[in-house]
């Protein structure tokens, strides 16, 4: 006798693939943008530091918002840090950022009209850490061990141009990031040095509040954010550059970059449970140029 149930496969196997249809066609959005490394370059029980520095994407921080189509990733902040070593081998690190980005898209992945769509964020972040540092072997670099912990908030815009109030969006969360900060430091003589920081990171987006429907935040990604914590990597390159007869007083040129998010959810495949970023669109600001200055008022020289 043939079984007369309703067979779903087609049905729900069609409605997974709209799903994905939509949320690959979606707009990024972002829920993170770099911070500056904070490169302590300490040597010595005494030493602390004290940095600040302008951030930004720079093929966009002196250009406007196009009126006629896409311009993305206009992102512009500025970071402050410290450091200080408390002994000869542990030291405290404490840094501060902001971020005002904006992105405009040629078109509305919402409710699919041909309009322009203006998503703007602010974003600010304050972090503590703790670690080590130690001389490499007899060599003039220092490797640098530091974990921490950092506190924020996020929030975003989504409107269209013509306006249009009903499709009026905003998206506010408190961020909660802990991240594990090794960096190698190398001296190559009194006015130029390296770091280089591969940073690992993990990012949970709390206390959610949007007037997005549910149905939106799962064509843009956010939806994901309400139950995972996002995997991060961020690396980081610093050239730090200083004067004769001034050792207290150095330059710095820091290229910052993060990769996409990840989750820890699995992609189905019990033989290669690698983490699945085609489910969601999410982003982070891949890429942000420093320049700065760091003071350092124990140096006399």
């Amino acid at each position: 006798m043939k079984s007369h149930a309703l067979n779903l496969t087609k049905p729900c196997n069609y409605l997974i693939g709209v799903v994905i249809f939509l949320v690959a066609c979606a707009n990024p959005r972002y829920i993170n943008s770099p911070s500056v490394h904070n490169a302590a370059f300490l040597r010595e029980q005494g030493d602390f530091k004290f940095s600040v520095a302008g951030a930004g994407n720079p093929a966009k921080i002196f250009s406007s918002i196009s009126d006629d189509d896409e311009s993305l990733d206009h992102s512009a902040g500025f970071d402050g840090q410290a450091a200080i070593a408390i002994t000869n081998h542990f030291m405290l690190t404490a840094s501060g950022m902001y971020r005002s980005e904006k992105d405009r898209y040629k078109d509305d992945d919402l409710s699919g009209v041909d309009r322009r769509t203006d998503v703007g964020y602010n974003r600010h972040m304050f972090d503590i850490g703790a670690g080590f540092y130690t001389r490499m072997g007899q060599s003039k670099g220092y490797f640098n061990g530091v974990a921490g912990v950092g506190f924020g908030k996020m929030s975003s815009t989504d409107n269209v141009d013509p306006a249009d109030a009903a499709r009026s969006r905003r998206y506010e969360a408190n961020t909660l990031k802990y991240f594990l900060h090794p960096s190698f430091n190398f001296f190559f003589n009194d006015y130029l040095r390296m770091s280089v920081a591969p940073r690992f990171s993990l990012l949970k987006l709390n206390n959610i509040r949007t007037s997005y429907t549910a149905e939106e935040e799962a064509i843009l990604g956010y939806n994901e954010a309400r139950n995972n914590t996002f995997g991060l990597f961020e690396p980081s390159i610093l050239l730090q550059t200083g004067f004769k007869n001034n050792d207290w007083l150095k330059l710095d040129l820091g290229f910052n970059f993060a990769a996409d998010p990840f989750t820890t959810k699995s992609n189905g495949n019990d033989d290669n449970p690698t983490p699945d970023v085609d489910t969601y669109n999410v982003q982070s600001r891949n890429f942000l140029l420093s320049v700065g200055v760091s003071v350092y008022p124990m140096r006399k020289k």
